[in-house]
């Protein structure tokens, strides 16, 4: 064997012990990690725009204490049910999770407050909800905390869309559990419109203990272009491969949706990175957003906002099922809860909706659902949702408990 090819064999030898490990985009950019992962408090204290959004949530939360004080000293010399509820509704997907969350830190040293975030106690299998699971789940999480105590006395509970089919039996069994508790429900515009639907046809008297809800505003294009710049700056200027046109492009086909901002973001990274450019450009902005489906965000915004129509109360329906673990709405729903006369329409307008990839559609147990696409969540919360609640009228939604 002669020296070369010792080498070779040596070389390849210890190339067999190191691991390949693909280098992170934004690190070969100059970043520490992915700027997206992680938001600090500080960080968030830089963004501005937060304070009028904080000021409203702290004075809500305040206002349910001062309720729940207040009904608690009646009880003593009534057999009057104290517990009130609360509900913080919002648009999804619009960075209102770590509004709450920086809300409730400012908060928790100060007054009787605790925060669950229900996404992680609820229980979904075969096609169900299992409530027996969920409800344990939350009795074991809020005995731990020793809820049952004077100790606590209001719990914030996150991403409750994913309570709304079987709200009621949540409701009562925790009401017989923590009998001095009060709870916020924090829902999405959809969630929350839904819910009042489902509790103004069938337990009317639950809903009169919430108190009157309070909407946190969306966020602005200018306000999402504002987070992106903080994110992606280093020593307070914008990091390549991002410039400040770019950032802006991106805000503005975001659709108000800081989610659907930071997959863009994420995106242009890696292109930039595996085609070996050194800056993007609006343009590549435009072809990611085709690629990621958001570009048909203007499209469905000029539809919910410029036209009263047929397809705006279907999108609504379908939107207000296009939550949490619920597959969407059926074909029945949608006959049974707008004006259309011949089933034939209803199935052109779904076919319609789908063409223009506003909804999919999913078959489980050869049953037919359509849902709302995630990325336009955020602009049906925000400006579909409002005008179908102006109608007031409420309807009949199917629980996945109905249907299978």
């Amino acid at each position: 064997m002669d020296n070369l090819e010792k080498l070779a064999l040596e070389a390849f030898e210890r190339g067999k012990k190191d691991s390949y490990v693909p280098q992170d985009p934004f690190i070969s950019f100059g970043f520490d990690s992915n700027p997206f992962l992680e938001t600090s408090i500080e960080d968030l204290k830089q963004e501005t725009f937060l304070q009028p959004r904080i000021r409203k949530i702290s004075h809500y939360i305040g206002k349910v204490f001062s309720s729940h004080l207040e009904k608690s000293k009646k009880k003593k010399s009534s057999d009057e049910n104290p517990v009130l509820d609360g509900v913080v509704y919002c648009s999804s997907q619009s960075g209102t999770t770590t509004l709450i969350e920086l809300t409730y830190q400012l908060l928790k040293d100060h007054y009787n407050l605790n925060f669950v975030d229900a996404k992680n106690l609820v229980v979904f299998e075969n096609n169900q909800y299992s409530i027996t699971k969920t409800i344990q789940n939350f009795r074991n999480l809020l005995g731990d905390l020793e809820i049952g105590s004077e100790s606590l006395s209001v719990v914030i509970i996150d991403h409750s869309d994913f309570l709304i089919d079987f709200f009621e039996e949540f409701r009562l069994a925790f009401e017989r559990d923590f009998q001095d508790v009060s709870l916020i429900f924090i829902f999405s515009h959809s969630g929350w419109t839904r819910l009042k639907s489902n509790l103004a046809l069938s337990n009317y008297d639950l809903f009169n203990k919430i108190i009157q809800s309070v909407l946190v505003d969306p966020l602005t294009i200018d306000e999402i272009k504002e987070i992106l710049k903080m994110k992606l700056s280093i020593d307070g200027r914008i990091q390549k491969p991002y410039t400040a046109s770019v950032i802006s492009k991106i805000a503005e086909i975001s659709g108000g949706s800081i989610n659907n901002a930071i997959k863009i973001c994420i995106r242009l990274c890696e292109e930039c990175f595996y085609n070996g450019l050194d800056t993007a450009s609006q343009h590549l902005v435009n072809d990611i957003g085709s690629i990621l489906g958001i570009s048909s965000n203007k499209e469905f915004y000029n539809l919910v906002t410029l036209r009263d129509n047929t397809q705006t109360r279907i999108l609504s329906l379908i939107s207000m099922k296009s939550i949490a673990f619920d597959y969407g709405i059926t074909y029945e729903e949608v006959v049974v809860n707008s004006d259309i006369k011949a089933k034939t329409s209803a199935t052109h307008h779904l076919k319609q909706l789908q063409e223009k990839k506003f909804i999919t559609k999913k078959t489980v147990n050869r049953k037919a659902f359509y849902r709302l696409r995630d990325e336009l969540r955020t602009l049906a919360d925000t400006y579909l949702l409002p005008g179908f609640e102006q109608e007031e009228m409420y309807v009949q939604l199917e629980s996945i408990a109905d249907l299978f």
